[in-house]
């Protein structure tokens, strides 16, 4: 059966972190494209800030397609979709997949971009029910008779680099004070969001058959896995400042999750449910991994990615740093 690569491509969450730079990729590599577009989704508020950026994409020569992800018609003539969404959006994805399927799309990126679910307990997690959710979505459209073509691909790489600093994730780095589930040992596999976004452009054209599953793929791409005391030590650099940093057992989570259960408190249930994944080493992405794929990406070092993030006035906002 002949290779095939994606060429018509529809991105569904673009005014996230990783929305915006795929993007933005995807403008500077267009010509490479059938089709480039971005959804706008009608149930959502419009505001100044997605206005510009909206200018912005299609100034750059991306197509804007606008309606509901229920609605069929924004999704004819695309062959790919990518769904870079946030942990509120995600649950979204099955009725996204759906609409997409009876307009004729047959491969999607779900929102993934993170850590292996099948690790550890990560698949009985909160934190990725609805990834999960998704995942198995995918698995009964994909047996269904009329869609044996049905393919997807997971971009697992544990997690973006500038999201191990922010405040969710227990580091505040306006009083330089942190409240770590697990240990100063514990590891966490890292990578920038700009190489996460390049490794995903080149799966985009990375052939593939419907012959043998190869149509649905998973890729494991890797920074670097440093423990906690050497990412507080490249902030103690970077900053000038040291940071007072309390380590908490990792089981202690568990109660905080079933608090936030009861309060009905999902942004609290999402944050202990990270915890214990991150406690865990549910965020340490095993081998093999695929970068040797793609030998001319070259991963910024963590050090590097810090020194960076603080210098830049928007994403220091970002991780709260004053």
């Amino acid at each position: 059966m002949a290779s095939q690569t994606l060429n018509a491509i529809l991105v569904v969450g673009p005014t996230g972190s990783i929305g915006k730079v795929l993007c933005q990729s995807l403008i500077s590599r267009k010509s490479e494209f059938k089709r480039i577009a971005f959804f706008n989704d009608t149930s959502r508020p419009e505001t100044e800030e997605k206005r510009a950026l909206f200018d912005t994409f299609r100034n750059g020569g991306m197509e804007q397609v606008s309606g509901q992800y229920k609605d069929t018609e924004p999704f004819v003539g695309f062959d790919c979709v990518l769904m870079p969404l946030g942990n509120h959006a995600i649950k979204f994805q099955p009725t996204i997949i759906d609409s997409a399927i009876t307009a004729g799309v047959r491969h999607f990126y779900t929102s993934e971009w993170g850590a292996d679910l099948s690790v550890g307990s990560n698949w009985t997690q909160r934190y990725y029910r609805d990834k999960v959710f998704t995942r198995e979505h995918l698995e009964k459209r994909g047996h269904d008779t009329d869609t044996p073509d049905l393919g997807w691909t997971y971009i697992q790489l544990g997690r973006l680099t500038e999201w191990s600093i922010i405040k969710h994730f227990g580091i505040d780095n306006t009083n330089y004070v942190a409240n770590i589930y697990g240990t100063p040992e514990g590891r966490q596999s890292l990578l920038p969001t700009k190489d996460a976004v390049a490794y995903t452009m080149k799966t985009l054209k990375h052939p593939f058959s419907t012959a043998n599953n190869g149509h649905r793929r998973t890729y494991r791409f890797h920074g670097s896995s440093p423990t906690w005391n050497e990412i507080f030590n490249d902030l103690e650099a970077i900053t000038g400042h040291k940071y007072t940093v309390t380590y908490h057992d990792v089981e202690t989570a568990v109660e905080k999750e079933a608090r936030a259960k009861r309060l009905n408190d999902v942004e609290l249930e999402l944050e202990a449910s990270h915890q214990l994944i991150q406690g865990r080493g549910g965020t340490l992405l095993p081998e093999p991994f695929d970068n040797a794929l793609f030998p001319d990406i070259h991963p910024e070092p963590v050090h590097s990615v810090f020194e960076r993030v603080f210098k830049d006035p928007e994403t220091r906002k970002f991780i709260g740093a004053p």
